[in-house]
């Protein structure tokens, strides 16, 4: 089985990437500063923490965005940009899965969450796939019923952190 992406998704991604790259050249290439220059920023670091911020961003939900695909035994994340970066897991490498709804400003998306060791390894939501219901069926993993967390923790698991 392969996931199917939502057209919605992959739009508010594509705007946002747009209009952080329209911000940055009004910002600064239009206005005539000279932002490839040292100088200029070894007078400003916060700033350029700001705008690598905002660019590491935007690029990062760009490249999280995955083609899912469901054999017999295994799953497959493959980019969809670089479609030559996959990641094969046997259902056997995770050790189990939970749902998680995660919040969005006028939304929430469950999503299932795969962990190894106490930690998270993968996430599969329904804010990306249109065929999130049959994909969560499909994967053959102990689910461990919800996990009821806030954005914090959530933040937290995600940067790496481990399940008690």
């Amino acid at each position: 089985m392969k996931s199917s992406l939502k057209i919605s998704s992959i739009v508010l991604i594509l705007i946002i990437n747009f209009l952080i790259g329209i911000l940055f050249w009004t910002i600064f290439i239009n206005s005539g500063i000279k932002v490839f220059e040292f100088e200029f920023w070894k007078d400003i670091p916060l700033l350029l923490l700001l705008i690598l911020f905002l660019e590491i961003f935007a690029l990062s939900l760009l490249l999280n965005l995955k083609t899912i695909i469901i054999e017999k035994d295994k799953i497959i994340f493959q980019n969809i940009i670089f479609p030559f970066i996959k990641k094969k897991r046997l259902f056997s490498f995770y050790d189990f899965s939970k749902f998680v709804d995660e919040h969005s400003r006028y939304d929430s998306y469950e999503t299932l969450w795969l962990f190894k060791n106490g930690k998270l390894e993968d996430r599969i939501s329904s804010f990306y796939f249109s065929n999130y219901t049959k994909l969560k069926f499909e994967i053959k993993i102990k689910n461990k019923g919800k996990l009821k967390i806030g954005v914090f923790k959530q933040i937290y698991f995600i940067f790496g952190g481990k399940l008690n």
